[in-house]
């Protein structure tokens, strides 16, 4: 974790912190459509809320910037050639939900496997909480 990650948990929580007193004071309402959960707000403290999170999600973007142009080359500080490192092999995936309907990808089939996995149990924990609302 770099140091634009940390940066950027740190803002989450404290623009979370904002929408929880927001909250408190009526400034914030919640709800959920569907199974999207949503904020509204007219106050300082939404706006707050609003605005940390957002730079949150820049911060964490930045962070994989960051790290990936860094982490791309390697500088000897004796003759200050630029030598590229290691090639290593990176694998990823993801799972979009739009409302009950999964859409998965991945660089392998194995990721693409255990995320449709992870997205059944998404599905199946987001009908159960359903449920009992």
């Amino acid at each position: 974790m770099n140091k634009y990650h940390l940066l950027s948990v740190v803002f989450f929580i404290s623009g979370i912190v904002f929408f929880a007193i927001g909250v408190l004071y009526g400034e914030v309402e919640t709800g959920f459509v569907v199974v999207f959960p949503f904020l509204v707000g007219s106050g300082l403290h939404a706006f707050l809320g609003f605005i940390l999170v957002f730079i949150a999600i820049l911060l964490f973007m930045f962070g994989f910037v960051s790290s990936a142009t860094t982490s791309s080359l390697h500088v000897d500080n004796e003759d200050e050639h630029v030598y590229p490192k290691k090639k290593t092999s990176l694998k990823g995936g993801g799972v979009i939900l739009i409302g009950p309907i999964p859409i998965v990808f991945g660089s392998s089939w194995k990721i693409a496997v255990i995320l449709m996995i992870v997205a059944i149990l998404l599905i199946i924990t987001i009908l159960f909480a359903l449920r009992f609302l």
